[in-house]
């Protein structure tokens, strides 16, 4: 039997608070569903960089906390655990995570005396209230964290970077999440007086870690309006040597604007290495979308039905994944031919509103305005509906649509 836990319930919840680990970083997943992070993270862990893998395991067990999966969050910090770090500081500053990381757990859980046990190692580990040697590997793990949730996240992550390197400028490590972070905050922001840093940054890691794609894939984005020629080969390379279905994601959105048989190419590779990846099934939406857009009037129909049989196998294959986003684009073919149809698709994902995130509601909100003025001609309910999308206040594409006029 376990001995009575020493401190009140507000006492312990005053000493969690004070932990560096991911229940106290604020990391931002408000704005997006448990299920869309966890499988999004899942891919990233089957083929991240040795570097960012123990934040990775942490935020996954965070995430399964969220989601009210305590035996999988612990399942994952058990992994973490298996993970070691070549440098003692770096395993330090890990070990103290995921112990951060098992009390919030097991508090949570009502098991306050296991939560006091992994406090006293967290204090063993770390006796002084700050250890400054540990301060940027804590700070790097954060930052890996607050890059795997949203790109959004890039500024406070080259925050956590920049500092990491001021105390150790050399670490490759730290240099490499600097460059990402510049990337997903230019990415998310596109400041173009921060266009220039962010490519110095990416082009020093892509020459120091020539294998690293997924840099690789964001400096092709980058070049695309400055030099086109090295834009297109670091995209031809990354979509021919890359094994990491996110980076062929993004080669695959590279392509579509230049050839969408190209991009369904890339796709169809991706899907058959990770067929569980939601996010490949909306570029697979998107790309039969621009395919039905640009083609001659007499092949359009073929191409939409083709879309509609494909989209509706996927949908009935996956019932786990979070297809809101290709479910709203097969709404869009179907309702070409048949609106009745594609309103009962916006009603089914309206009867779920509570369990979608803020992006999906306002994509479903956008797609809710299309039909009530094509379909419907009804101006003033569209209007609703765009304003419903405008008033979710997150920056995405589908609010840039309806500020600019729809």
């Amino acid at each position: 039997m376990l001995p009575a836990a020493k401190l009140s319930k507000e006492q312990l919840k005053e000493k969690l608070d004070a932990l560096q680990c991911h229940f106290t970083w604020m990391l931002g997943v408000e704005s997006h569903s448990p299920q869309h992070l966890l499988q999004k993270l899942d891919v990233e862990i089957k083929h991240t960089a040795h570097q960012n893998q123990l934040a990775l395991l942490g935020l996954q067990a965070y995430l399964h906390q969220l989601n009210n999966q305590s035996e999988e969050a612990l399942q994952s910090l058990r992994a973490a655990e298996e993970h070691k770090e070549d440098e003692q500081l770096a395993s330090t500053a890990g070990s103290l995570i995921i112990c951060g990381n098992y009390a919030w757990i097991h508090y949570l859980q009502g098991s306050y005396q296991e939560a006091e046990t992994c406090l006293e190692r967290v204090q063993q580990l770390c006796p002084t209230p700050w250890d400054v040697r540990l301060i940027p590997h804590i700070q790097a793990q954060k930052g890996w964290s607050l890059l795997a949730i949203r790109a959004r996240n890039g500024e406070r992550a080259r925050e956590c970077f920049n500092m990491a390197l001021m105390l150790e400028p050399q670490n490759r490590s730290f240099r490499t999440g600097l460059a990402m972070a510049f990337y997903s905050s230019w990415n998310s922001s596109w400041q173009p007086d921060t266009e220039r840093e962010v490519r110095i940054q990416l082009e020093r890691i892509v020459n120091e870690q020539p294998d690293n794609y997924k840099a690789k894939i964001y400096l092709a984005r980058l070049l695309e309006q400055v030099d086109g020629e090295k834009s297109i080969g670091l995209a031809k390379e990354c979509a021919e040597k890359s094994s990491d279905p996110e980076v062929l994601k993004l080669s695959a959105l590279f392509w579509m604007p230049r050839s969408t048989e190209r991009a369904l190419e890339i796709i169809q590779r991706a899907l058959q290495q990770e067929p569980g990846y939601h996010l490949l099934y909306q570029a697979l939406a998107n790309c039969y979308k621009q395919q039905w857009v640009k083609a001659k009037e007499e092949d359009k129909d073929k191409i939409r039905c083709k879309a509609i049989k494909d989209l509706q196998k996927i949908v009935k294959t996956h019932p786990d994944l979070d297809l809101t986003l290709a479910k709203l684009q097969l709404a869009e073919f179907i309702g070409a031919e048949n609106p009745a149809k594609e309103k009962e698709i916006y009603m089914e994902l309206e009867r779920k509103i509570n369990t979608l995130s803020l992006r999906c509601r306002q994509a479903l909100s956008l797609s809710w305005g299309k039909y009530f003025l094509y379909r419907d001609k009804s101006p003033e309910k569209a209007k609703a509906k765009f304003m419903e999308c405008y008033s979710i206040p997150l920056q995405t594409d589908h609010r840039q649509t309806v500020g600019a006029g729809w």
